[in-house]
């Protein structure tokens, strides 16, 4: 099996861990997601950081295996709340309809983030959490 693949839009070839990577990324944080981020001229400026991007943090960190998507999910929810990443945090939190990650696990999360790194990045992220779940629709459509 090769491990290249030709792709039309860039004139160059994708690599299995790019391929991986955005498969993965689109699992977790949809296609449009994946779409908006390789839109555009692929020779722009931060082009190549999104390829970079998609195939370690997303072929290989998150397709590497051993821990489940779930669980990934939560390290990197902690580790981004506790940096106070706040537009990184939101949109892993938005992605937590598609990893398992129920509200209280993101909650547990939270405060092992108080424990850990302090109480004022829980308290943020607990803000920004909330404000990311209200906008979800109502499973139960009321």
């Amino acid at each position: 099996m090769s491990d290249h693949t030709d792709n039309p839009a860039t004139g160059l070839q994708d690599s299995e861990l790019l391929t991986r990577g955005k498969q993965k990324r689109a699992q977790l944080m949809g296609q449009a997601f994946v779409d908006r981020a390789f839109a555009g001229d692929p020779q722009a400026f931060g082009a190549d950081f999104q390829r970079f991007l998609t195939e370690y943090a997303w072929g290989a960190v998150w397709g590497r295996g051993g821990l489940s998507d779930r669980e990934r999910h939560m390290v990197t929810l902690g580790i981004l709340a506790a940096l106070g990443r706040d537009r990184e945090f939101e949109g892993h939190v938005r992605a937590t309809a598609n990893s398992g990650v129920s509200e209280r696990d993101l909650s547990d999360v939270l405060h092992q983030v108080a424990i850990y790194a302090g109480v004022p990045a829980a308290l943020s992220g607990f803000r920004l959490a909330g404000a990311v779940l209200a906008e979800r629709p109502d499973p139960e459509g009321t």
